[in-house]
This record gives structure tokens, sequence and C-alpha cells, in this order.
């Protein structure tokens, strides 16, 4: 990405066929990093190709830091009246949501200051069926990442002895997601009641090791199962999703080999290695994105 001359506020070029206007690039968003808003817009520029295909189609959430990732956020689900005309959108009862199909789409919505994407787990055209099903596997204060990985391999072994394939990242944060591509046909409530099902057998099976119960006081040396995420309008940090935190960490796609491994720690992975990991391994998660299970009964 062209950087601006000293004291320009604004770069304007075509992406994709689309004027963009990126403000204040020199922006500095993550303050003990010195990471920039242009920092972060090449990031996502670099990536995107990998990107695109796990999140074109679904509504965002726009998660904003106007004053940097240690400033308050705030949240926008619905596009303003200065949104640009070419801007894909969804139109919902209580507004317009942004979709992004394209890297212009995709520049347009972190130049809103959106260190972090936050999509739906259905798509437009048919936002009432899901097209992923979710396991936020969240520690407990005392729970050491070497233990998230250990829950992560029950979650899949769980879902192996059922038949469903799954995939792993990192959150971004202290945590594993492991993802499931479904078949669009099952309501929110269904793949929700599904989640926890599934959830249950964990708890039962482990319970030195996994939670369902979301009192902290009462899961400090344990995995909360957090399935509060899989429903209507939900989001959670998209695979490739930079995470507000120092150092820029990102929601990292992973192979099993590499949780089994338990070598891996939680702010491993940031915008500043993630394009070099890319390009040695190819996006790990490709094929979530053509995935289409059915929910076995347990």
């Amino acid at each position: 990405m062209a950087q601006p001359a000293q004291g320009e506020e604004a770069l304007v070029f075509e992406v994709a066929g689309k004027p963009l206007r990126i403000t204040h690039p020199s922006k500095v968003l993550f303050p003990q990093d010195g990471i920039t808003k242009a920092e972060l817009l090449q990031y996502y520029l670099q990536i995107a190709p990998a990107l695109l295909p796990h999140i074109r189609g679904r509504p965002l959430i726009i998660k904003a830091f106007p004053h940097g990732i240690q400033g308050r956020p705030y949240h926008r689900r619905w596009l303003t009246p200065q949104a640009p005309a070419w801007l894909p959108r969804v139109d919902l009862e209580e507004g317009a949501a942004p979709v992004v199909e394209d890297a212009a789409d995709l520049l347009w919505v972190v130049n809103q200051d959106s260190v972090e994407l936050h999509p739906w787990l259905a798509r437009r055209g048919d936002l009432l069926h899901p097209d992923l099903a979710l396991f936020d596997l969240d520690p407990g204060p005392q729970v050491p990442f070497r233990r998230i990985c250990e829950a992560a391999l029950v979650v899949k072994e769980a879902l192996d002895r059922l038949g469903v394939q799954s995939w792993p990242k990192t959150s971004g944060a202290n945590g594993l997601h492991v993802l499931v591509g479904i078949q669009p046909r099952y309501g929110f409530e269904e793949v929700h009641t599904w989640v926890i099902a599934v959830a249950r057998v964990l708890c039962e099976h482990r319970r030195d090791l996994f939670t369902m119960d979301y009192t902290r006081s009462r899961r400090v040396d344990k995995v909360l199962v957090d399935h509060n995420q899989v429903g209507y309008g939900r989001s959670t940090a998209s695979i490739y999703s930079v995470r507000p935190l120092p150092q820029g960490p990102v929601s990292a796609p992973l192979t099993w080999r590499e949780v089994a491994s338990g070598d891996i720690t939680p702010g491993q992975f940031t915008l500043r290695n993630m394009p070099a990991r890319l390009a040695a391994l190819g996006d790990v998660a490709a094929g979530l994105v053509e995935s289409r299970q059915p929910l076995p009964d347990l």
C-alpha cells in the first residue's frame, strides 16, 4: 500500500474497480507496537485471498477503535448514510448491515478503524440457516494453553466419532475455537441445541476438563464450552482477524497436528508474521469453506 506524504490525511486509490478513500493512514492503533492503520490495512490486503472465502456474504459487525486499542471501542451493526453506494449490504429490519465480497469492501470496513472482523455464522441469501457451528473453548484463569489444546483435541475426537470433520483456530486471545461446516438447512435454534448437546457429552465425559458453568469463580481450572455465540445476529472473531491486543495477535487457523504438539502459544501468530505463515502453508482451513455436513444425532 502506498504511503502518504508527510502531513497527508488520506489516500485515494482504486481497488477491485472501486474508488477507495483511506483516512488517517498514519494513525497509530497499537501504541505499544507502533502499528498504524496503514500497516493494519496492508495486513488485511495481503491475506485477503485466504480470508475472503471465509467471510464473503456474511453480515459484519464493525468493532471500531477510533482512539487505538487502548481507547474505548464502539460497535456498529448498521451502515450510516456516508457508506459508499458500491458497498454490499443486507437489509435487515433494524438497518443495513455491511457485507464483504472483495478486497475493496474489506478495506473499507477496516478503514472504519475496525481492527477485528466479526462476521455472522450465516450468509446473505439465507440468514436464518447458518453454515457454521462453533465450539468456543474459553479457559479459566488457572488453565495453561497446553490444557486448552488438550480440550480442543477431546472436542475433535468427540466430533470424529460422530463422523463430523472440524477445524481449529486460535481465538487470538486466550482460547481456541473449533469450527464445523454444516449444511445451511438447520435453524439457529437447532444448531445451538446440537452444540449444547455435544458440550454436555464433553462435560460428562471429562468433568476434570470441561464446564458449561459461566460463573468465573467456579471455573478457574476448567475450560468453558461457550455456546452463546451460536445464534441469529451473533458473531465471533473471524479466521485471520486481528484482535485488539498488544502485538496485534491474529485468530489463526491451525492444523490438528499443531494442536496435538501443544507447542503453540496464544500470542504466537500476529499481523506481522501471519502473511509469511500463509505464504508457506497456504490456508490450512481452506476445506472449511466448502464443508457442508449434516448434524448427526448424538
